[in-house]
């Protein structure tokens, strides 16, 4: 099971998880021509993409996805903000679990502007995922997870305009989620969508680090790719 980055910025985000038959895809916020790259121009093995709220660094190409023939799993207020019509859309409801091939889905509410969610994961070879990005808090506890990805924008000290203070996880409030929630099982920590001027990504590594020792820290720079599977042996 491998996640590859293909953009996590303002000027895109978008995810692959990615087993030997399936490819689940998270946002839509990248061209269609850059996943089919990244599968080697081979889109059968999609079964579905999560998008997690309408802004358009996460959702600005998911009408082409829908004419590649590729399933949007996504809020309503997300797919009337696209105007996205046809039968390969499926509106998903707050802890509703959604099962799309191998992996079932609980989608969750979290708080950043516009209607926008979180996604809780659960794969036979991945184990338990935590997706959340775009987000100013996680409001919610979990247990047992294996892998997190999750938003690591901006640190104060750093910040210079206020801009995404109430809309994006800060370091310390991405710190607090995972002191408060049990990191035992935990084997990857991929930080997302670190703010270019606003962050500072060895830092940021390294203080997660220290926070979650048993973990492997990666920083989700485009093109990154990681072992995702629940037993690496």
């Amino acid at each position: 099971m491998i996640l590859k980055v293909l953009g996590s910025e303002s000027a895109g985000n978008c995810y692959l998880i990615e087993s030997d038959i399936e490819c689940l895809i998270i946002e839509a916020g990248i061209r269609l021509q850059e996943v089919k790259k990244a599968l080697n121009y081979d889109l059968s093995k999609v079964i579905g993409c999560l998008i997690s709220h309408s802004h358009g660094d996460h959702c600005r190409y998911a009408r082409d996805y829908l004419k590649a023939g590729i399933n949007i799993y996504t809020s309503n207020h997300t797919v009337d903000g696209y105007d996205m019509t046809g039968h390969r859309i499926h509106p998903i409801k707050h802890y509703e679990v959604v099962t799309i091939g191998d992996f079932k889905v609980i989608p969750f509410p979290v708080p950043h502007g516009v209607p926008t969610l979180g996604f809780f994961i659960k794969h036979p070879g991945a184990g338990s995922i935590l997706f959340v990005t775009d987000a100013a808090c996680i409001p919610n506890r979990f247990y047992n997870l294996n892998q997190i990805l999750i938003e690591a924008n901006y640190e104060d000290s750093i910040l210079t305009n206020d801009r995404a203070v109430g809309h994006h996880i800060s370091l310390d409030t991405c710190l607090e989620f995972l002191r408060s929630n049990d990191m035992r099982q935990v084997r990857n920590i991929v930080l997302l969508h670190l703010s270019s001027e606003n962050s500072d990504s060895k830092m940021f590594a390294k203080t997660v680090q220290s926070v979650v020792p048993n973990a492997s820290i990666w920083i989700a720079d485009k093109g990154l790719e990681v072992n995702l599977s629940k037993y690496p042996f």
